[in-house]
Parts: C-alpha cells; structure tokens; sequence
C-alpha cells in the first residue's frame, strides 16, 4: 500500500554518560543504546507493559510512553515504536458531546479491556552513522510524540543499558554508577537530548538581516489541558472585553498575532532558541518576521526545519498500526532522497 507520509529530521546533541557540566560524554552513544534496547525488548521476551522506562509523579502532565516494536536493518538503521498512553478515568476513556451547549454537555465513559492501554503510536527511523533521527507521520497521526521518546531514551540510558552498575543490598537493588569497557565504575549522569535538525539558511538570513526587521509575527495552538495557555487565553478574552466563564479554553484554539517590533539581538536569539526548543510538533507553533523592503512575504522559522514528505509502500496491520519491518525497508529505500534534507 502506498501511503504519504510526513517525515522530519532532529539531531542528537547528547547521548550517553556524562561528568557534572560537560558536554562530550565519557562513553556511551545513540548506537550502543538502540543496540542495548533491542536486546532488552527481545531477549527478555518484554510484555508491552513493563516496557514504560520512568514512573509518573503525581501533578505531572505528562502519561507513559511504553516500546511497542523496536526493530533494525543490515546498514544498523533502526525503527523505533512507541506506544504513548493517553488519559483515562479509573479505567474508562472519556467522551463528551460536542454537539451540545457549554456547560450541558453530555459525558460520556467507554470502558477499556483489563491489560489494554488506551493510546497512539509514533514511528521514528534512528540512522546511528548520521547522529540523527526522523519522526514519520501518516495521515491519521495528529501527534509526534517526540518529548516522550526524549525522555524515554534519557530514562533507559539511566537505568537499563549495559553500562549500568547494580548493587544489591536489603532494600533491593541500587545503581551505583556507570562503567564502560574497562569495568570502571563511573559516578556519572546519563543524559539524551535533541533537537530540530536546522538547515543553514533562512536563520542565519534572519540574523544577518535583523535591523531590518519590522514586525514579528507568532502563530499558537492554545490547548485546554495547559495551564499556562489557558490563562493566556483568559487574558486575552478580557483584554478585548469579551471573557465570561462560558468562553473558557474548552477546545484546541489557533491564534495569530503581530507585533511591530525590531528586536535586539539578545531578543531574537531568545526567540530562536524559545521557538527550537518547542520541538514544533504542529504547524502553528512558529514565528515569522516582516522585513523592510520585501513587502508582505513573512519568513517562517519552520522553513529551516529539514523536513518533507515522502511516499513509501508499507503494510498495515489496522487503522492505526504499520507493520515495522515494512516500513524500515520502504524507509531503506528512499534512504538517499530522504537524507537530502539534511544535506
């Protein structure tokens, strides 16, 4: 079957064991790792469920993410799916009518099957000699689920690689720190981070340019579940004299707003960086300048993401899941038209 997908590059810049305020690791990197998780999924006959790699704390927003296949080729690219849980109520999904009038709204619960774990997946293809790594989007995907495989990752590197050292003791079992080849016993700190893989470009442009800047332009997606936006929202209601409580963030709300402003370069790169650390995983999370002497044409920081589509010929399992194997080979196939976005 031959099916469209979204494809859009990030580059690793931490991944492996490190001293106290270091940036290159003493040893560790994305390749031991994925080897690591392979075998710890597979040789160890892994049931879905204790694959989640952290627990949630209470007050967190976050839920869990879980490995649902891991899988690899003969050139040591992998594909990775996870599973990420999505919110339930004492073991119910919950609904409401959203035909109806705010606040005589039906709600409705649907209950789940004991074991199952209400979510969706995020595909990602890992290629270990470039340092980088795609998340692949299909047509029903809403969600890129990249802050969750970031800290899945940081989360196994910490705590289930065969560089961690155990120590038994009465309490259980404790890690006492990390070791490499030579067998020395590290007090280290495991750590993953990435980032959206930038082509030059359209920032260094937009640096180059900046007194020539005259208007700032933001597009967001407020969402209900956030704090922060919801309050945003609220005070953006009441700024133009229109917020009662029946107006409150009920529903995902796209804004765009402009502001006629040459920032300073401190505030630019605080924009940049703000804007990079976003992980931009929708299409209104992004920020455009207007620039003296180029009319109206907005440049769009997501235009220096390396990202594209492709189409590949994959099989599905259902509605929701592609056969892993099936997908790592299409993605095989156009691993030369795909690495030219980042070239």
């Amino acid at each position: 079957m031959i099916e469209n997908v979204k494809i859009q590059f990030y580059k690793i810049s931490k991944c492996g064991y490190y001293r106290y305020g270091a940036d290159t690791p003493d040893f560790g990197n994305i390749s031991g790792i994925l080897q690591d998780m392979y075998l710890w999924v597979h040789d160890h006959n892994k049931l879905l469920s204790e694959t989640c790699t952290y627990e949630i704390e209470d007050g967190e927003d976050e839920l869990k993410a879980y490995c649902f296949d891991i899988v690899r080729n003969n050139t040591d690219d992998y594909l990775v799916v996870l599973w990420n849980e999505t919110a339930t109520n004492d073991g119910r999904v919950v609904t409401v009518n959203g035909n109806q009038t705010v606040g005589d709204a039906d709600v409705n619960f649907t209950d789940i099957p004991e074991g199952s774990i209400p979510g969706y997946a995020s595909y990602f293809w890992f290629i270990p000699e470039r340092n980088i790594f795609a998340s692949i989007r299909f047509h029903h995907s809403l969600l890129i689920g990249k802050s969750a495989l970031d800290r899945y990752f940081k989360e196994f590197s910490a705590k289930f690689t065969s560089n961690v050292v155990v120590e038994e003791n009465e309490e259980g079992a404790e890690i006492i720190g990390y070791t490499d080849i030579d067998g020395e016993v590290n007090k280290l700190s495991a750590d993953f981070k990435s980032f959206l893989y930038r082509k030059p470009g359209q920032i260094e442009y937009i640096q180059e340019n900046r007194d020539s800047i005259r208007k700032v332009i933001r597009k967001n997606e407020l969402k209900p579940q956030r704090i922060i936006q919801r309050e945003f929202w609220q005070k953006l209601l009441e700024s133009l004299g229109a917020y009662n409580e029946q107006q409150s963030l009920s529903e995902d709300v796209k804004i765009k707003y402009e502001v006629p402003l040459c920032p300073t370069e401190g505030q630019l790169n605080s924009i940049i960086d703000e804007w990079a650390s976003s992980n931009n995983e929708s299409k209104w999370d992004d920020v455009g300048f207007l620039f003296d002497g180029e009319g109206n044409r907005v440049r769009w920081l997501s235009n220096s993401i390396a990202k594209g589509e492709l189409e590949l010929d994959v099989q599905r399992e259902n509605d929701e899941i592609v056969e892993s194997d099936s997908l790592l080979n299409a993605l095989s196939q156009v691993r030369a038209v795909a690495l030219r976005l980042v070239d």
